[in-house]
């Protein structure tokens, strides 16, 4: 991608007005995780051409990644105006207005985003957890089971579900929603915390250690933390002295 940026700069000191450029350029940001360029080529864009839905899209997505969500939620409302039938535009703005607290507004627009999109497993997933915030946790609970019957692959679906199970003391589902995360990723490193959690609850201390010291070694603080609570003080009390082994 970097090394795209010298054949767009020099597009663009030929010919100031070439919209593709910004645009092609302003995603090659994006993909290079810095979102306040992106947005001043998509600015540029809409200069240019204020009906691009494409630079609306765009530049929602970078203010998302900053954090801008007032500025996220305007962008995919313009969007939604000139282009009505589009679901993601739906979804993308109810996960920004999920991310600032309006979750009964996010709601509507993850229904929208469903009703157009009846597959849209990120509506489902991203309305689920608006519900359980909500105090819905039944609905919670069935969207994250469409999410997955839709897509089985994620594993921040399984995960998220474990979580509302965990939380309602439905142990044994959550131990298994744990598991079945990791058989899908491995690497994801939060439910190994979270099931080290789930077997704390289950009074399987020395399972749970194995499970929050994988997530320990991966940078989790609150792993570690566990870790030290739990398996640190269990590990002096099972270690023999070391003149005891001598003697043996």
């Amino acid at each position: 991608d970097k090394q795209a940026m010298p054949y767009f700069n020099k597009a663009l000191e030929l010919k100031p007005d070439y919209l593709e450029a910004y645009m092609m350029r302003g995603s090659t940001y994006m993909r290079l995780d810095d979102p306040m360029n992106a947005i001043m080529d998509f600015n540029k864009a809409l200069e240019l051409d204020p009906t691009m839905i494409k630079a609306y899209n765009y530049r929602g997505f970078c203010y998302l990644k900053k954090n801008d969500l007032r500025r996220a939620i305007s962008d995919f409302s313009k969007v939604i105006e000139l282009k009505p039938d589009y679901p993601n535009a739906f979804e993308s703005r109810g996960y920004a207005k999920s991310l600032s607290n309006q979750h009964k507004a996010a709601l509507e627009d993850y229904d929208q985003a469903i009703s157009m999109k009846p597959d849209f497993h990120e509506a489902f997933h991203h309305r689920a957890l608006s519900k359980v915030i909500l105090g819905d946790t039944t609905g919670g609970i069935s969207d994250l089971l469409a999410a997955i019957e839709l897509n089985e692959n994620v594993a921040t679906y399984h995960d998220d579900l474990g979580l509302i199970y965990l939380q309602t003391r439905n142990l044994k589902e959550a131990l298994k929603s744990f598991n079945t995360s990791i058989k899908v990723d491995p690497a994801y490193v939060l439910s190994y915390l979270h099931r080290g959690q789930t077997k704390i609850e289950l009074n399987k201390a020395k399972q749970a250690c194995k499970d929050l010291t994988i997530a320990a070694e991966q940078g989790n603080k609150e792993a570690q933390e566990l870790f030290e609570a739990y398996c640190a003080v269990e590990e002096e009390e099972t270690e023999e002295p070391k003149d005891e082994k001598k003697e043996d």
